[in-house]
């Protein structure tokens, strides 16, 4: 039965398939692409924002240290960057700090343009500047302007 609803809505709907309808009414469903949900949006000074982001179903839970790309529509075409997570990974939103960039296509449409409840796709948090197991008594962290970034998660 439900194969029989799938093929005539699957033929009704071509050449899209029912999965892309299903994307706007649920867009942090768990058989799409991964996106996450804009929760805020805080200036923290006059070239950097902090983005929290309420990740969709299927995100896996990252370490402090690591990254993640996240992609947006500018200009009616999909561009991604990656950003050093900055929250506390045992949330459940992430935050990253982005300094927007002069010419930065995304950077700057991060700081002027991203608003609380937009989108935006997602890629599973990477990278391995991360503590090890069990964590040291003592850490020196050396860090100059942006590259405080993935500090601030470790911490």
């Amino acid at each position: 039965m439900r194969r029989g609803l799938r093929g005539v809505a699957g033929a009704i709907a071509t050449p899209l398939v029912p999965a892309d309808f299903l994307g706007l009414i649920d867009p942090l469903r768990f058989d799409a692409d991964l996106r996450g949900r804009i929760e805020a949006v805080s200036r923290e000074t006059a070239t950097a924002t902090t983005v929290t982001i309420r990740p969709g179903r299927g995100w896996i839970r990252p370490e402090a240290g690591q990254y993640i790309r996240i992609g947006l529509e500018v200009d009616g075409v999909r561009l991604w960057r990656a950003y050093s997570l900055t929250g506390p990974v045992d949330a459940d939103t992430l935050s990253i700090t982005v300094r927007a960039i002069p010419d930065g296509k995304v950077s700057n449409h991060i700081l002027h343009r991203l608003r609380p409840g937009q989108f935006v796709y997602l890629d599973q948090a990477t990278g391995d500047f991360t503590l090890p197991e069990p964590a040291p008594q003592r850490v020196l962290f050396l860090t100059a302007g942006s590259g405080i970034t993935p500090v601030i998660g470790i911490l």
